[in-house]
Order: structure tokens, then C-alpha cells, then sequence
């Protein structure tokens, strides 16, 4: 085997197993919050921004627009989202979180603060850096890949 081929098995064996984790981690994430990764995803984004209409917040997301129009509706559902038409536009749903969204988007930041706060990372925080600009090279990478095979 090449020394390039083995450096590129070895990217997508570490790609697969960082997918299994994420993997684990959305379910708990799902079973302590009961939030799936996308809702989770578009709390974020709304509280980033407040109000957005759901064509602007699947492009923010990167997702498909039925599928994040769906995901809205059942935040909604849980009282998390409140969904509305736009005065100038009827055809355009808007969508911001409710107090209720924003509490459970809090209890999930102040969580994650505590992990980001940790002796581990305080002490390694040099080693965080290089792991971001790590991922930020990586997904660059992927990027490329894909628009190579879209040629």
C-alpha cells in the first residue's frame, strides 16, 4: 500500500469514527434534552438571530427546506418556536424562539460552559485551537473533494 493511500485510509477510518460519536452523542443529547441534533441546530441559529423566515434558516443551516419547515412545526408543537406569517408577505412563515425555547437552549449552553470550562481544557486550550483549525483544514478538504466529483 502507498504512504499516500495510507494517510488517506487513515482520514476517513478517524472521519468514521468521529461519526459514530457524534452518532452516540446526538442520541443523548436527544434522550436528555429531547431535542433531535436539527432542532437543536435550528435553536441555535434562532438565537443567533432572532427572527428569520424558514427559507433564510435552511440556507443557514445548510438543510433542506421541507425538512427544517418540518422540524419548525414540531418545535412549535413543543412550544419551543412560535411560527408566524409575514405581514408584507403571507407566503413567508417567520419563525423565533419562545421562552420556553430560549430556557431549554440556556440549559444546554450553561452545560456545555461547564465541559468548556474544565481543568482539561483550561490546561490544554493551545490544543483546542489546533483542533478547530484542524477541523476548519478538514472540512475545507471534504469540500473540495465533493466539487471534485461534482466535475
Amino acid at each position: 500500500m502507498k504512504d499516500k493511500t495510507r494517510s488517506y485510509i487513515e482520514i476517513w477510518d478517524l472521519l468514521d469514527d468521529i461519526q459514530s460519536l457524534i452518532n452516540i452523542l446526538a442520541r443523548k443529547i436527544q434522550f436528555q434534552y429531547d431535542l433531535t441534533p436539527q432542532e437543536l441546530r435550528v435553536l441555535i441559529e434562532l438565537d443567533r438571530t432572532s427572527v428569520m423566515n424558514i427559507s433564510e434558516l435552511s440556507k443557514a443551516i445548510n438543510r433542506d427546506f421541507g425538512n427544517v419547515s418540518r422540524t419548525c412545526s414540531m418545535l412549535a408543537r413543543k412550544g419551543l418556536l412560535n411560527r408566524y406569517r409575514c405581514k408584507d408577505d403571507q407566503r413567508i412563515t417567520l419563525v423565533r424562539l419562545t421562552a420556553k425555547g430560549k430556557e431549554k437552549l440556556n440549559i444546554f449552553y450553561d452545560y456545555n460552559m461547564t465541559l468548556m470550562q474544565s481543568k482539561k481544557l483550561e490546561n490544554n486550550i493551545k490544543e483546542y485551537q489546533i483542533m478547530v483549525t484542524g477541523m476548519k483544514m478538514f472540512r475545507s478538504f471534504v469540500m473540495e473533494r465533493m466539487e471534485a466529483l461534482d466535475d
